[in-house]
């Protein structure tokens, strides 16, 4: 009975080890299952915000990115990654592209009289001004209009002379056309040569008309664009003033010929030549579009601002601009075909000029030599190819230019 009692007690305590043995392993299966199946969404740029189901990012900085599925592979791979020569992030990508563009150059400029249509009036004798008929800058006048009268000995003494040689050598027809000539080169007109002589009276004060069309301008300010005639309107010759002969002593400006004058910076100064098409529009309306060619480009800096001046002609008669409006131009040259990429995606370090690559998920830093940059586009000189994946804002992937390292540096 006691031997049978004691088998009893044994069957009991092995069936409790057993169930307890399965209960631990039961147990551990279910903690790895769950360990499996686990998921976890978390954000590139802050790992700490986690979450078990997909969304987007929380910070403001982030602007809605997306939440990333956590993989403990990838997450061995990113830690084992340099941190200075790669970067996990998500970023618009773009394939470099191989095309033909248009190559010009941008600039920057004003609108001014042309020098070819501005007029000097000067005094081809000494006298006095008796009597002044044009008073402002910017007055109109046409051609035969009456600028000023002036008495002058000179004229005075020529024209006793025609008159007395037609009363005592009517005869002499060499002399007589010699005395006229001194008049003629004196400024006067047929007119007022044949009115002397049939008057036979002396002419005190002579009139001086206008040979040209358009409006007067100050003498020392007629190549100014802008500014100083508005401040002194006036003009500063004054009725009653003496003039000596050969002074000049206002201009005439034809309003309807201007130029437009482009200031060339230092580094395109190269890409400038005769004869190039620009395109340009006046004070920011894009809307109206114009065009010309390069005439003439001065032969040394503007010593205020080390640029270079261009003049394109401009159709005044059609579009009626205004001197001192500011002109936005393109100056193109010759296409170019080439490989170009968005000059977002380069980030200049000074040295070395690189483009974010993307490889497998992550962007690694790769140098670049570049060309021309036309039109938010830049030329990819060497470096990259049509398959390369580039990040279109390099700088976005650049938290700190000083920790970017290439294979080269090495």
């Amino acid at each position: 009975m006691q031997r049978f009692g004691m088998i009893a007690v044994s069957i009991i305590i092995g069936m409790v080890i057993v169930l307890s043995s399965s209960c631990k392993a039961g147990g551990g299966k279910k903690q790895s299952q769950d360990s499996t199946i686990a998921v976890v969404y978390y954000c590139p740029m802050h790992p700490d915000v986690q979450q078990d189901h997909p969304g987007v990012c929380p910070k403001p900085e982030c602007n809605g990115m997306k939440l990333v599925l956590k993989n403990p592979d990838d997450l061995l791979k990113a830690v084992l990654q340099p941190v200075s020569t790669s970067v996990l992030s998500q970023v618009n990508i773009i394939n470099p592209v191989f095309k033909s563009m248009p190559i010009f150059t941008e600039a920057t400029g004003y609108i001014n009289y042309d020098n070819y249509s501005t007029w000097d009036v000067s005094s081809r004798y000494s006298g006095r001004i008796e009597k002044l008929f044009v008073k402002y800058n910017y007055q109109p006048v046409k051609k035969g209009e009456i600028l000023f009268e002036v008495y002058s000995p000179d004229l005075i003494t020529a024209q006793e002379n025609l008159i007395y040689i037609l009363k005592n050598s009517a005869d002499d027809v060499g002399l007589l056309n010699a005395a006229r000539q001194k008049l003629v080169l004196l400024q006067l007109t047929n007119e007022q040569i044949h009115q002397i002589e049939s008057s036979g009276k002396i002419m005190h004060s002579i009139p001086v008309y206008s040979k040209y069309e358009g409006h007067i301008h100050e003498l020392s300010d007629s190549n100014m664009p802008t500014g100083d005639l508005q401040k002194n309107p006036i003009l500063g010759i004054r009725e009653g003033m003496y003039i000596e002969s050969g002074q000049a002593l206002f201009n005439i400006v034809n309003p309807t010929k201007m130029i437009a004058l482009l200031q060339i910076k230092s580094a395109d100064i190269g890409k400038v030549k005769l004869k190039q098409k620009v395109s340009y529009y006046i004070n920011g309306d894009s809307s109206m579009i114009m065009n010309g060619t390069i005439g003439f480009i001065e032969p040394m800096f503007n010593s205020n601002s080390k640029t270079l001046i261009a003049r394109v002609d401009v159709k005044e008669s059609e579009h009626m601009h205004k001197t001192g409006s500011l002109v936005d131009a393109k100056i193109y040259s010759d296409s170019l075909q080439t490989l170009w990429i968005p000059v977002t995606a380069v980030v200049d370090l000074g040295k070395n000029k690189i483009v974010w690559v993307s490889d497998d998920g992550f962007f690694k830093a790769k140098k670049v030599e570049t060309g021309l940059l036309v039109g938010g586009m830049i030329e990819i000189a060497d470096g990259l190819t049509e398959a390369d994946k580039v990040a279109v804002e390099g700088h976005f992937l650049s938290d700190s230019e000083s920790f970017i390292k290439l294979k080269s540096d090495e």
